[in-house]
């Protein structure tokens, strides 16, 4: 049975949907999982799909050392990459895991690049700065270990924030268990529907949504210059782990494995919220102009989350392939894994909610 290591695995969000999926799987195991983590700890999600640690091990690992990193991945055939560190050594983790996976014979490796498409990380420079030099670096060992970058568009799961009460009823652990048990990973309520994702949305009511808040039905939507919608692909968190399991079998990885959960305008997301909360959003529109200014501001006080945000929506402004919507290449790759829409995902969890 092959071995996946997934670097920063323990996280709630993109760590669990992928090891979720893997578990999973119908046809039963196929796939062992180690865990690189800065600790031993296993998260209640994990200890709830895999208690006695059957399919999914944790590595503690120094991501600062290569040869810690090396060790760890001494009998790993793919690795992937899902660490956020937010002290300034994201770029160097990608860097030292590229190395540690070419020491230890891996044969596949994905470095932490999620979100937008390769050229639209390029253009953010709230990405730009953790991502750059890492596909190049990537690309010097291309005779000995075959890498790619996974890109999702955007988060449907920010759609959700708001929808539940905030905050949510506490719980002891044992019934957390048993709630993560029964949803296979994932407790029913918003930690199904936001799957992970951090109320860190920049929207005015403090829902942390993006984009759109059902809680208080408005909406701040970017505008193209010409005043036309422009595109956006949204995914749903445990749609991106099940294409990446899915992944995993192909005999060949292209260098860019975009994930498209749907790809619409923004006009067509603002019909499809609207038609779930049975009345019209209070939308604000913005422009290039109003986000550039946005920007500055943010630059000028520090605020990294409103500069991200505004370059972001800035993006989307552009309406460019590769930035705010993206190519469905692992959707034609994995035929069988059929995404979660825009209007399904409303649907299911503004229903669970009412």
């Amino acid at each position: 049975m092959p071995t996946l290591g997934l670097a920063g695995g323990t996280s709630p969000s993109l760590g669990r949907a992928i090891v979720t999926a893997l578990v999973s799987a119908p046809h039963g195991p196929r796939w062992n999982i180690v865990i690189l983590s800065r600790s031993h700890h296993r998260p209640l999600w994990l200890r709830a799909i895999d208690p006695s640690s059957l399919r999914a091990q944790v590595q503690s690992v120094d991501y600062l050392s290569v040869d810690s990193l090396t060790r760890a991945l001494e009998s790993v055939d793919t690795l992937i990459s899902v660490t956020s560190a937010i002290d300034g050594s994201q770029r160097q983790i990608q860097l030292n895991l590229l190395q540690a996976a070419v020491k230890a014979g891996c044969a596949r490796f994905a470095p932490s690049q999620w979100g937008f498409g390769p050229t639209g990380m390029e253009a953010v420079s709230t990405t730009k700065e953790v991502v750059e030099g890492v596909w190049e670096e990537c690309l010097k060992f291309r005779n000995k270990i075959e890498c790619t970058r996974f890109n999702h568009g955007s988060y449907m799961n920010y759609l959700g924030h708001g929808i539940f009460p905030d905050p949510q009823p506490e719980m002891y652990e044992d019934e957390q268990l048993i709630r993560l048990k029964e949803g296979g990973g994932y407790a029913k309520g918003e930690d199904e529907a936001c799957q992970g994702l951090h109320r860190q949305g920049d929207m005015k009511d403090g829902s942390g949504a993006f984009l759109i808040s059902l809680k208080n039905k408005i909406a701040e939507l970017p505008q193209r210059d010409d005043g036309k919608w422009p595109r956006i692909t949204l995914t749903m968190m445990r749609d991106v782990g099940n294409f990446v399991a899915h992944s995993l079998e192909l005999p060949k990885w292209e260098p860019s494995m975009t994930i498209v959960g749907e790809t619409l305008t923004m006009g067509e997301l603002l019909a499809h919220a609207e038609a779930v909360a049975r009345c019209k959003l209070d939308v604000t529109t913005v422009t290039s102009a109003d986000l550039g200014q946005r920007k500055l501001e943010a630059l000028s006080s520090g605020d990294f989350m409103a500069q991200l945000w505004a370059e972001l929506k800035l993006g989307y402004c552009r309406d460019r392939l590769d930035e705010g919507y993206l190519e469905p290449v692992v959707n034609r790759l994995c035929p069988e894994v059929k995404p979660t829409s825009v209007k399904e995902y409303l649907q299911r969890y503004w229903a669970d909610a009412e």
